[in-house]
This record gives structure tokens, C-alpha cells and sequence, in this order.
């Protein structure tokens, strides 16, 4: 029994056995096992039999620090993404900062791009080296994606730091660690091995929802070579057991789960396990829509906390969700393509200043003057450009007269977009969104109206310019408010002017630097209708049933649909998952995929393939049974 009088899981128990004797371990848990739970349990009987001790915890994201910090409460526990641990380790030793950072930028293979800063001995002299959302090297500021390489770069060069990790640290927990980069694996596993202090670092995690390509995916050589000791823990707690079943099948660790002996877990009824719902739906005709299996499903849609939709990309729920003309925009714009395909040659053949004072037209006839057959082919749009531009035509022409320097500067892309997506309204906004200045001023607006229709008055007057000085400003307000709900159809542009007019939301200097630097994404987006932004923005929130495959890990629904479209997205390929043919790092990274779609159901499991071979509807009724395989 731990303090609290809970009975302590053999699991932890092992782990304990192990942090005791000085090595480190690892929990090896399928999908709802409660690996959380047991990460937890390790924490408090850490502080409790070590009264001395203190236990860090790195965590993956935001929402699973305040997961943790909400079931464990202790001045000795320090909880932290890994980004914001490796910083507040490194972040007071300037001198050595410097100096790795200086050896990264100048290197025979700079690890660490420059931009446009030159590199220089003194270049940090008088400077503090910073942790910032962005990145600014000749000021001294470093952002995320440079703090892993830094990290690793200076526990490499400086040992002491080792000793002083062990010394604050004496045990380390890794949560989610197959998401973890390989550089912080090594800082944990071999570095800190090296240190004359003693420690333990334990890791919890599944190497079969490894999803994330910069993540290490697995440690088992490090099992192998005895330098991590694994524990596995075999229950599952979340899903019914044809769901668990399934998941079976498509595991590749020897882990084979089997229903929890608690009486009390979730997925048990008086005491037995749930038998739950799987469903193989499929098509042999073309022309079916995602609504005619909803339809057959007859769930309710509207439940956006226990149902949810599962697609691979962002592209495939646009339609559905109401903004397919938005991501158009921002990922599927051939002309800006045929931008970076021009800047691309410049870059291989000539001086890309040389051009800064000229028009895009005038950029693409130099390039493309005198070259015949392959040469111009390469300053050519491809055949996908060409369809863009042939339905786009004016695009094109207004692309000509744009500066070039202006122009190819204007960074389009789907993060600027889609980025910081949540699964619920409660989830934590991430730090350091990439989303553009003009979605966000969108976005500013969209805020204060969904406050005031939920009646959060308090929080409204936060975000808003309206001044409320007398009694008739009220009935003011709630007219403006009704007037822009009424202008779902008309474009953007009109709703922003009318805001900033009326002072419930005025423009400001990213929005109009926005406008001034970046004119052509801008008259693209004017015109869109504010219908479009509003179902974005209900998305992002998490307000609606779609998701992609990927955000969605971590997460439990009642009723989950997995569509099986990969979207022209060649890293996965769901016939080679059903057939085991075709590239095996493909399969992999689908079956792994798969896998972690399937274990968010807590009661319904439904699956939609539209149109497979026949060797896949063999495999699928081998997965589900024959009788759960059902033609739409």
C-alpha cells in the first residue's frame, strides 16, 4: 500500500526494484494500460521513500504536464516539457553556451543554420543567450528547434553538467519516451551514465505508438545491452475486448494485452470486461460520401467529446469541416510552387540578389529566355502546376507584377494555417504557434463573438476595444454582435473593416504589416466568405468530431470512425498494411498509425475502406471476423 492506502501495481513494484538498485528502467505498456497511472504511483513512492529525493518529469506537451501536476502535488516534483527541462538545465551556463553554439554554427557541417547572421568569434560578446518562440542569432536568442541540438552539444563538451543533473535530479522520468528525440535519449542514457553521481532515469511509453518521425520510436537496444531494465505491463484498462483484440493483431513487441484484474477499471462492467463493437465498413463502388456512413452509423455527430472522425491529413476533413477553400489557399497554390521551383534554379545557377529589383514576370523570362526542351522544362511549371495555373489563370497574371524579392520572402504553408490544433476546448494552447497574423487577427474576432454568445461577459471585455460607458452601449453591442452573425456569407475583408469600425476588435500592426508585406496571400484571402474562418476556427478549437490520426494520440472516445484514405500521402499506404506488401518502412509507420486510431475506442470501433481488393477484405475479415466485415 503507498501513504494514501492504494494498492501499489506489481509493475510499479518492479520499477521500484529497480530504481533501488540503481538502474534504470523502463515501462513497456500497450495503448490503456494506465502507463500514466503507474507513472504517477512511481512518482509518489519515489518521494515518499526517499525523503531527500527529487524526480523530474518530462512529458511531451503542455496538456500532459497539467495532467500529471493535477494527481501529483509535491515541492520535490518538477514537471516539464522536454524543451523547457533541457533549458532550464543549460540555460545559466553562458559561457559554455556560447561557445557549443559557436561550434555548431561554424562547423565543417553547421548544425545549426545561420540565416542571415555571420558568424564571427565575438558574435555573442555582451550578449545573453535566450529561450525564445523564435529565432535570432545575432541577438543571442535560440528558439525550440535548436535546443535539443544545443543540449546534446553541451553535455557532450562539458562534463560537469552531467554531475550537476544527477546532483538536482536524482531520478528522472521520461513520459510518452518514444516520442522522444534520439539526442535526448543519449543525454539521459549514455551521458549521464558517465557521471560520478548516482541516478536513475526510468521511461514510460509504447514503442508500437511511435508516431512521430523525430522521436526515437524504440529503446530496446538499450534493454538488450542491459543499460535500461523493461517492465511490461499487459492490462488494458481503457478499451473493450474486441477493440484490445484487434490491437493485438497488429502489435509487433510481444505484448499481448488481456483485460485488467481490477474490477473498477473503465472498460469493466460489474466486474466483466465489455465486449464493445468493431465494424470493417466498405465499398466496392465509387461515389459513396463520408455522410452516407454516417448515416449508417446513426451516431450522434453532434457529441464532439465521444465521437470522433479519424482522418490522416488535414486536407481530407477540409471539405467535411467546411474550409477546403482556406487550405487551398495555404497547400495547394501552384503559382507559389512555381515560385520555389524558379528560386530553387537561381539558387543551383546564379546570384538571387542579382533579381531583387525586378517583377516575378520579369524574373521568369530571364530564366526561361533561350532555353529549349530540358533546360526549359526546368524553369517550367510541372504538370500539377500547370492544372493549378490553367484553372487560376489570373493568379498567375497578378503573380507577374509582384516584386520578386517581396514575393518569394512571403512564406506560405499549412502550419500557417492548421497549427496548434486542440481535441477539446480544454486543451492547453501551445506555445510558439506558427499560425499566420492574418488568421489570427480572424480568429481575435471569431473569440470575442463566441464569447459573448456563450455569455462570458468578464472574458469578452478582456479580449474586446468596446468601450461599455453607458446603458444604451449595451444594446449597441448586441446589435454589432447579431450584425456579424449575420455575415457569414460575405467576405472576410468586410467583416474585419466592420470590427475595427465599430471598436469591437481594431486592426493592428501585425495585421496591417501583414497586409503590407505579403499582398498577394493577403487578395487571396480577402475574399473569402467568413463562413470559411468560422468553421476553421470551430475545428481548431476542438468543437467538431474531426481529427487527424496523428493529433489524436493520447486521447479516448466512446465512438470512433477511422477513414482509410491516405490522401496521395506516400509515407503511408493502407493496402500494403492489409496485403504486408510494398515498402516496409511504409508498413510500418501505417500499422503503427493504425494501431493507435484503433485503441482511442472505448465502446464502438468503426472502420471505412472504400473500395479495397480483394486481398485486403481478406485480411480484414481475418482482423475483424467475417461477420463484422459489412458492404455499404
Amino acid at each position: 500500500m503507498d501513504q494514501a492506502g492504494i494498492e501499489i501495481e506489481p509493475e510499479v513494484k518492479a520499477i521500484l526494484e529497480h530504481a533501488r538498485a540503481g538502474r534504470n528502467f523502463l515501462l513497456s505498456g500497450g495503448a490503456g494500460s494506465g502507463k500514466t497511472y503507474s507513472l504517477v504511483q512511481v512518482i509518489g513512492e519515489l518521494l515518499r521513500t526517499d525523503p531527500a529525493g527529487t524526480v523530474a518529469c518530462i512529458t511531451y506537451t503542455n496538456t500532459a504536464v497539467h495532467e500529471i501536476e493535477s494527481r501529483v502535488t509535491n515541492d520535490r516534483l518538477s514537471v516539464s516539457t522536454i524543451h523547457d527541462f533541457l533549458w532550464n538545465i543549460i540555460g545559466s551556463f553562458q559561457v559554455e553556451l556560447k561557445s557549443v553554439i559557436f561550434d555548431l554554427l561554424s562547423g565543417e557541417t553547421p548544425l545549426i543554420k545561420p540565416g542571415s547572421t555571420t558568424v564571427m568569434p565575438n558574435m555573442f560578446d555582451g550578449k545573453t543567450i535566450q529561450y525564445k518562440e523564435y529565432k535570432i542569432l545575432s541577438e543571442g536568442i535560440i528558439s525550440h528547434d535548436e535546443i535539443i541540438t544545443v543540449s546534446y552539444a553541451i553535455f557532450e563538451k562539458y562534463p560537469k553538467l552531467r554531475d550537476i543533473v544527477r546532483d538536482r535530479f536524482p531520478y528522472i522520468l521520461v513520459d510518452e519516451y518514444q516520442d522522444t528525440a534520439p539526442e535526448v535519449i543519449e543525454i539521459l542514457i549514455g551521458f549521464l551514465s558517465q557521471s560520478t553521481k548516482k541516478g536513475v532515469c526510468g521511461f514510460f511509453g509504447d514503442s508500437m505508438q511511435a508516431i512521430y518521425d523525430e522521436g526515437i520510436g524504440d529503446i530496446r537496444n538499450s534493454v538488450v545491452k542491459k543499460e535500461v531494465f523493461e517492465v511490461k505491463k499487459e492490462q488494458n484498462r481503457r478499451n473493450p475486448r474486441l477493440v484490445f483484440e484487434l490491437a493485438n493483431k497488429l502489435r509487433d513487441d510481444g505484448i499481448i494485452q488481456r483485460a485488467s484484474e481490477d474490477r473498477n477499471a473503465p472498460n469493466m462492467v460489474d466486474g466483466r470486461i465489455k465486449e464493445g463493437i468493431v465494424r470493417f465498413y466498405y465499398t466496392t463502388a465509387p461515389g459513396k460520401t463520408i455522410n452516407e456512413v454516417h448515416n449508417h452509423l446513426n451516431w450522434n455527430f453532434s457529441d464532439v467529446l465521444e465521437t470522433k472522425e479519424l482522418n490522416l491529413t488535414h486536407n481530407l476533413i477540409a471539405p467535411n469541416a467546411g474550409f477546403s477553400d482556406l487550405m487551398a489557399i495555404y497547400d495547394k497554390d501552384g503559382v507559389l510552387s512555381f515560385r520555389d521551383r524558379i528560386v530553387e534554379f537561381i539558387k543551383k545557377h546564379d546570384d538571387l540578389h542579382k533579381y531583387d529589383g525586378l517583377t516575378f514576370g520579369e524574373v521568369i523570362d530571364a530564366v526561361q529566355a533561350g532555353k529549349v526542351g530540358k533546360a526549359l522544362k526546368a524553369v517550367s511549371p510541372t504538370d500539377g502546376m500547370q492544372l493549378f495555373i490553367d484553372a487560376n489563370p489570373y493568379l498567375l497574371t497578378d503573380a507577374r507584377k509582384r516584386n520578386f524579392l517581396e514575393f518569394r520572402r512571403m512564406f506560405v504553408d499549412k502550419d500557417l494555417l492548421i497549427d496548434d490544433k486542440k481535441q477539446s476546448e480544454d486543451d492547453i494552447t501551445r506555445k510558439g504557434s506558427k499560425r499566420c497574423e492574418f488568421v489570427k487577427h480572424v480568429f481575435k474576432i471569431q473569440e470575442i463573438v463566441h464569447l459573448y454568445q456563450q455569455g462570458r461577459y468578464n472574458e469578452f471585455l478582456r479580449k474586446t476595444e468596446f468601450k461599455l460607458t453607458q446603458v444604451s452601449d449595451k444594446q449597441r453591442l448586441k446589435e454589432q454582435i447579431e450584425t456579424i452573425s449575420r455575415m457569414a456569407d460575405c467576405p472576410v475583408y468586410d467583416i474585419i473593416e466592420y470590427a475595427d469600425v465599430h471598436g469591437l476588435c481594431k486592426i493592428d500592426d501585425q495585421y496591417t504589416n501583414f497586409r503590407a508585406t505579403k499582398t498577394y496571400l493577403f487578395d487571396r484571402l480577402k475574399n473569402i466568405p467568413y463562413s470559411s474562418f468560422q468553421s476553421l476556427y470551430e475545428y481548431l478549437e476542438g468543437r467538431t468530431i474531426y481529427s487527424t490520426q496523428h493529433k489524436i494520440k493520447g486521447r479516448e472516445f466512446d465512438r470512433v470512425l477511422v477513414v482509410m484514405d491516405s490522401g496521395n500521402w506516400n509515407k503511408y499506404n493502407f493496402k500494403y498494411l492489409f496485403e504486408g506488401t510494398g515498402s516496409e518502412t511504409v508498413l510500418k509507420r501505417t500499422q503503427k498509425l493504425f494501431y493507435v486510431c484503433c485503441t482511442r475506442a472505448k465502446e464502438i470501433l468503426a472502420v471505412y475502406y472504400s473500395q479495397p481488393s480483394p486481398k485486403t477484405l481478406e485480411q480484414a475479415k481475418i482482423w475483424f471476423g467475417a461477420d463484422n466485415c459489412l458492404e455499404l
